[in-house]
């Protein structure tokens, strides 16, 4: 039974013959090395008796071929005839792949002829002549989707987001949340949630780790990021980048006119007299974190940067992190209190 046509037709599957073809099995020795049967019967349409009555008539076929090939190979020894027909199949394939013989793969300009024919120029290999595979940046891009890493336009939109100072696009954060008065309620927003903030920075870490992702930027967008949860976790830098981006909204809500004038604060716009005391209030404003290490922008993470000779970034010799000045709390906190106080008049 040469064929799989014949083999169906005798366990009454001749229907199915073209199916079978159309995935690629053509001859009964063909599902001797299918790996997934199951798959491939359900893909050919086989089901209930009919998928039984062929996995048992295909193994007693298998076995028997198995057997006679066996038998076979034992009733007819091998003569010196057949070895060293063998022998000279072997030395013609290895002619052939070394290209001793018939035209050389370069077409003859990188072969020189010596005695029995021509032969591949010393210091060639296999790879010279195999076909070169590249991975552009979009196979690239869908190798770490798959992996769950950063892709190329993830880490050129965190960088961007970071050289805008735009920290709440940076990490994918809500937007400011200000309404149609130019008024600002932070409370319930996703970034003064420390715990949000650290485990969106986390996990943007290790898809950027530079271990698992090859990108050549991936390094500055883990900095990057790094950078954004250091600003966010201190009272003073969260506050200045957050006011920085309600002004950012503002400009945009005066550029489609629904919005005009005033001074725009941490809390959206104040118009009037109300601005100059909120201007007032935010120059005297002094946080809890204020005698803490107050982190800075990092702005080397756009610059050119060059390695010394130990592999230090020379644009980075410096700490990132600067020490906040030494503030006497105690003395503004009274020069305040002192001015909240009412005049004496009598």
């Amino acid at each position: 039974m040469s064929t799989l046509a014949e083999f169906l037709d005798s366990i009454t599957l001749g229907e199915y013959s073209s199916r079978f073809v159309e995935q690629g099995i053509e001859a009964l020795e063909d599902l001797r090395y299918e790996r997934d049967l199951d798959g491939l019967i359900e893909d050919v349409g086989l089901s209930g008796a009919n998928a039984t009555k062929f996995k048992v008539a295909l193994h007693a076929a298998l076995r028997d071929g198995k057997e006679k090939k066996r038998e076979s190979s034992k009733d007819v020894p091998a003569t010196k005839d057949d070895l060293k027909a063998a022998v000279a199949a072997s030395m013609a394939k290895s002619r052939a792949r070394q290209g001793i013989e018939g035209e050389s793969r370069g077409g003859g300009a990188a072969s020189t002829s010596g005695g029995g024919g021509e032969v591949r120029m010393s210091g060639a290999t296999e790879a010279d002549f195999a076909p070169k595979v590249s991975v552009d940046e979009r196979v690239s891009d869908e190798i770490n989707a798959k992996l769950g890493l950063a892709t190329a336009s993830e880490i050129n939109e965190i960088l961007a987001a970071h050289k805008d100072r735009d920290l709440l696009r940076l990490l994918k954060l809500k937007g400011v949340p200000i309404d149609a008065l130019g008024k600002v309620d932070w409370s319930g927003h996703e970034v003064l949630k420390t715990n949000e903030i650290a485990m969106r920075c986390k996990l943007l870490s290790l898809r950027l780790d530079s271990s698992r992702n090859n990108h050549p930027l991936a390094k500055k967008a883990q900095r990057a990021v790094q950078n954004a949860q250091d600003l966010l976790s201190h009272k003073d830098t969260r506050r200045e980048f957050l006011t920085m981006a309600v002004r950012r909204a503002v400009d945009e809500m005066r550029a489609e006119g629904k919005i005009q004038g005033g001074y725009v604060s941490y809390t959206g716009v104040h118009y009037a007299a109300g601005a100059m005391a909120t201007k007032a209030a935010e120059e005297n404003y002094v946080s809890k974190d204020m005698m803490n290490a107050a982190p800075t922008y990092d702005e080397s993470i756009h610059f050119e940067h060059t390695e010394t000779d130990d592999g230090v970034d020379a644009a980075r010799v410096e700490v990132t992190k600067k020490t906040a000045p030494k503030v006497d709390v105690s003395s503004i906190r009274a020069k305040l209190a002192s001015k909240s106080k009412k005049p004496r008049f009598m």
